[in-house]
């Protein structure tokens, strides 16, 4: 397996960062909200030419010149005008809200989240980000000033939604994060004209959670859009 490398590319907005073993990578991973790419680099061992993107400002200083959905957007568009043609991504949680907003060829979203009212785990997340010394406060207010249901228009291009069995309700001490989907959440991505959703056993982290899980419920989706 070759070294990969981080590749900065400019866009209007900010720089993104990406780490591949080379510039233009087939499939790309979004990681989630308060996680790091490197969290995710066991997959380059499961899906050939793996690239990883990083959310600003989650792995190191923000890159991008606003912490805001908008912005993201903005810079994330430009990024994925360096490959001839559009990538399949597999992006968890407010990232795969983000890729379902950019060009992409296919998209697996794993846990994506909707509604956000009942959302206790990022709370409780953010806290324990506190409690390590890392403060995600400010970045988590401009990212969830409310309801992702807007997304729903932005989907364009054919996506699988995996998300987790463990249930979101009610708040509760848990050995793993539960899903961040409600059942109403998951009915409104699966009546979206483009999208497939369902549940594997998991919760919110499925890409660490059910490993064998995510790969089983991608395998047909990818082979369909001409991967693995």
């Amino acid at each position: 397996m070759m070294d990969m490398t981080n590749f900065w590319v400019r866009t209007r907005r900010g720089q993104i960062v990406m780490t591949a073993e080379n510039r233009k990578p087939r499939v790309l991973m979004i990681h989630g909200f308060g996680r790091r790419a490197n969290q995710l680099f066991d997959w380059r061992e499961r899906i050939p030419d793996l690239g990883f993107v990083h959310l600003p400002g989650h792995s190191g200083p923000a890159t991008l010149d606003a912490s805001s959905m908008d912005v993201w957007i903005e810079g994330f568009t430009e990024f994925m005008a360096i490959f001839p043609e559009p990538p399949l991504v597999i992006a968890e949680s407010l990232g795969a809200v983000l890729a379902m907003c950019v060009p992409t060829t296919a998209l697996i979203a794993i846990d994506p989240i909707l509604s956000t009212e009942q959302l206790w785990p990022i709370r409780r997340s953010i806290r324990d980000a506190l409690a390590r010394g890392e403060d995600l406060r400010e970045i988590y207010e401009a990212l969830f000033p409310g309801s992702f249901a807007w997304v729903l228009d932005r989907i364009s291009a054919p996506t699988l939604v995996l998300a987790g069995s463990v249930p979101l309700m009610p708040e509760r001490d848990v050995a793993v994060v539960p899903s961040a989907l409600t059942d109403e959440d998951l009915a409104a991505y699966g009546a979206h004209p483009l999208v497939e959703a369902r549940r594997i056993e998991g919760g919110h982290l499925l890409l660490d959670q059910n490993v064998g899980g995510v790969l089983a419920g991608a395998a047909v989706f990818m082979q369909r859009h001409g991967y693995l």
